[in-house]
Parts: C-alpha cells; structure tokens; sequence
C-alpha cells in the first residue's frame, strides 16, 4: 500500500552540525598501532628493491578499489575472485570479467575507484591540498561510470535518478531505515558552510594521532553527507590519505570482515562515542601491518631473517650476561678495596700518631650521585696506560682521604676508580692515582687539582671469561702493591 504524501515521518536520527575532536582523543590513541607501524618501517627500509613493496602496496590498493564497492552493495565479488584480481593487477580486470568472474558494472567501477586512489596520492605527496574542490573532483572520478543511484519518489517508492557527479547535493539524501525512520544528514544549504568547518578543522590537527584524525574525518565527512550519493566511497579515500600520509596503510575495510562493525561503529559516533570507530581503523591496519611485515620478510628470505635474529638475540643475552657479570665482579672489587683502604688508613694513623703528629686517614666511598667525579683524572691515567675509559657507562670509585692538621690542611685522596675500557662489553680496568686541591676548594667540579698516576700499569678483566675468584686473587695482589706505591709517592710530597 503506497503510503499518504502527508504522511508525518518519524527522524531516528536528527542531524546536527559537525563538531571538532572530543576533548579527549589523546586517550584513544593505540599504542599498540604505533609500536606495528615502526616494525613496518624498519623492515621496509631493509628490502632495497622497491619494486618488491610497490607490488605489495598495488594489490592492497586494488583490494581497496574492490572492497570500497561492494560495502555498498554496487556490485558483488566473490572473496576468492577479489583476491585473485589483487594478485593478479588491474589489468587482468577484463580477463575476470571475459570468464564471467566479474560484471561490466563491476569492471568499469573498480576501475574508477582504482584511478581515484591515484588522486589520493597525490594529496598524499603534496601535489594536491585537501579543498572543497579536490572533494568535488574526487567524487566525480570515483563515480564516473555510475550513472544513477537510488531515491524515493514522493509516495516512499525506490526509483532510480541520475546521479550529479562532483557536484554538492541539490536535494535532502536522508535514507529511510528497515523500520520506516528517517536518518538526517546535512541539508543542502548547510552543506558548503560544514565542509569549510571540517577542512579548516583537519588543517589543524597537526599533532592528531593518524587513527583518531581517520575515524574523525570520515565520521564528521559522512555526517554531512554532501553528495546525492557516493559519500562513503569518498569518506574511505579520505581516510586512506589519513593514513597514507602518516606513513601507514591505505585502509582497506573488507565487506564480509568489517561491514557489521563499521555500520555499528558509525552510528556510536553519531552518539558521541569516536571510540569504536578508532578501533576498528587500529585494529584493521594492525592486521595489514603485520601481513605486510611478514610478506617483506619472505621477500628478504625468511630463513636469512632469522638466523641473523637468532645471532643479534644471541649478541644481547651475551652483552647483557657480561654486563651483569661485570657489574657483580666490579662491586665485589669495590668491597675488597674499600676493606682494604680502610685498614690502610687505621695502620697510618697509628703510625702518625706513635710520632705525635695528628693526621685525618678515613675512607671516602662513591654514593650514586658521585659516581662521576674524578673524569679528568681518569682519563689522564687512561692515556698513560695506553686505552680509552668509556666514562659514559657505570663505574665505580672509593678514596683515602689523608689530611694532616698540622701541614697547613695538606690533603690527598689516593682513589681507585674502576671502568669501562672501549667499547667491549665487559672490559673492565682499574687504576689508582693521587690527586689533591691546589687551594681550598672542595669537590670533583673544583678543576685546579694536581694528580699522579700511581698504577705503572692498569688492571684489567673481562667478567665473561674469568672466574670471579681468579680476578679477585688477581686484583688483592695488583693492589697490595700499588698502594705501597701510592703512599711512597704521598710520602714524597711531605
């Protein structure tokens, strides 16, 4: 029964003017797509022939040109033909279509949705701006061989008009649901206005993460809904740019994988909520990413790929095993020096004391903070012996402090300092200078110091490759000695 023109339509949905980002877009950020999207970069860099990512990227992009048709219901493709014409190149397009695998229609709109990605990418590299204009173009290229499109006649009948192509819409292109309401777009005299809103908007979100600035973009573009028909075809192009642009994917959403979600997606952010739309563009191009990666490793030769994983994994549990080890050796090092520069200091005060002369011998340990005094010094003992301490990485220090009173505050500190030689990465050394104020000042930044080298040679380990004990035996030995040396050199500035 046709229904009366004055019948009094119920609106589900009621449009309303676009709105700029939610405030908190920031939390709907993904991570986890960031962290895919620098695995991507990093081994499309390693393939050097780029004609193997540009096939890679061609099949996705005419698997775009498909997909963005059949979600609205165009045209039908089988999921396996689809496939196969991405494998298979734009050109093979008249073969499918010869072996019935593929209409005329289907033929000659995938082919204009395909040339119409060539637009994209061209806003992509900079040649075109996003305008009103490129929009209308846009439209016009990807609906160059669509002819009508569907309406309603006065009466709620479904006919079929003409379709005006790259032109803003005339009339109001508000669909009519299963239920018989009515969803709102934009009306045609809003329509220039709202498109200058978005495109002032997108322009200044610079900083927006690719996935929120997608959903938003298409979802504030759909809202409007500025063409007789054909606004989801433009939004996903729109889309892809998004992403193109920011060095990820063109965003490919698959009719049979995606379809449900999206609609659902889009009417959440209808009510506000970005959020699943967000997700569903992550998720999509986290799934594609990773697809991607592991075709560019087959490229590269999977078997080459992870026998040099397995050699760099290796490389890193030995480099952290010797740092760890070195580190557990060089603070055993440390508690044995500090024992024995304690018991030093006890034998030299008594020694003092027996002659009646007053003297100050305590030990002075490192505490984190301090751990990078006496550089100068250690780099002036380096050179001596002939290496390079690497300064940049963890080291350890402990000093006798000797003062005597009575000689005007005479004061040395006698330091061991143990680090890092090179690069190696567990190539210890340590040496021992004497080093005093030339005036009052306190602290290593103070420059005007004097220092002597007091070790006639280094000692160095490597943890890795030594047992603790044999280093340790090694080091009392090595030490014994150069203390002996360290207070006849302290005798001779008395």
């Amino acid at each position: 029964m046709e229904r009366s023109a004055y019948a009094v339509e119920t609106v589900a949905h009621k449009w309303r003017e676009i709105e700029d980002l939610p405030e908190n877009w920031r939390e709907l950020c993904r991570d986890d797509l960031h962290a895919v999207r620098q695995q991507w970069i990093a081994d499309r860099k390693l393939v050097k022939d780029e004609t193997k990512v540009k096939k890679f990227q061609e099949e996705l992009a005419l698997r775009w040109a498909i997909e963005t048709g059949i979600i609205e219901r165009l045209y039908n493709v089988d999921r396996g033909v689809t496939v196969q014409i991405a494998e298979a190149g734009l050109e093979a397009l008249g073969r499918f279509h010869a072996r019935g695998k593929i209409s005329a229609d289907a033929r000659a709109l995938i082919t204009d949705q395909r040339q119409a990605l060539e637009m994209v990418m061209d806003l992509v590299g900079g040649a075109r701006d996003l305008t009103p204009f490129y929009i209308n173009e846009l439209h016009q290229r990807l609906t160059l061989s669509q002819e009508k499109c569907d309406a309603e006649d006065q009466f709620g009948t479904r006919i079929k008009v003409p379709l005006q192509k790259g032109v803003w819409k005339t009339e109001p292109n508000n669909p009519r649901r299963p239920d018989g309401s009515i969803h709102e777009y934009c009306p045609p005299v809003h329509v220039p206005d709202q498109i200058d809103r978005l495109l002032a908007w997108h322009n200044l979100h610079s900083d927006t993460c690719a996935e929120v600035e997608a959903a938003w973009l298409h979802h504030r573009f759909t809202q409007v809904h500025p063409f007789q028909d054909g606004n989801g075809r433009v939004a996903r192009a729109l889309t892809g740019a998004v992403f193109l642009k920011a060095d990820y994917l063109v965003l490919v959403i698959r009719d049979q994988e995606h379809r449900e979600q999206y609609l659902d997606a889009l009417g959440n952010a209808d009510s506000g909520d970005l959020k699943p739309l967000v997700d569903l563009f992550a998720d999509i191009q986290i799934s594609d990413l990773r697809d991607s990666i592991e075709s560019l490793r087959e490229l590269r030769g999977e078997p080459v790929i992870r026998a040099v994983e397995s050699l760099a994994e290796r490389a890193r549990h030995r480099k952290a095993t010797s740092i760890e080890q070195a580190t557990q050796v060089t603070e055993s090092l440390i508690q044995i020096a500090q024992t024995r520069l304690d018991e030093a200091g006890g034998e030299i005060d008594r020694a003092f004391h027996k002659q009646g002369i007053a003297v100050q011998a305590q030990i002075f340990p490192d505490e984190k903070e301090k751990r990078d005094w006496w550089s100068w010094q250690i780099i002036k003992a380096a050179k001596k012996h002939g290496y390079y301490a690497d300064l940049s990485r963890p080291r350890r220090w402990v000093a006798l402090r000797l003062r005597l009173p009575e000689f005007e505050n005479e004061e040395t500190r006698l330091v061991l300092s143990l680090h890092a030689v090179g690069q190696a990465a567990g190539l210890q050394a340590a040496t021992v200078f004497l080093t005093s104020p030339l005036d009052n000042g306190e602290g290593s930044g103070f420059r005007q110091w004097q220092s002597d080298v007091v070790s006639e040679r280094p000692f160095r380990f490597a943890a890795i490759t030594s047992r603790p004990d044999k280093i340790e035996e090694r080091f009392r030995d090595w030490f014994e000695k150069t203390i002996e040396a360290g207070l006849s050199k302290w005798g001779e500035r008395l």
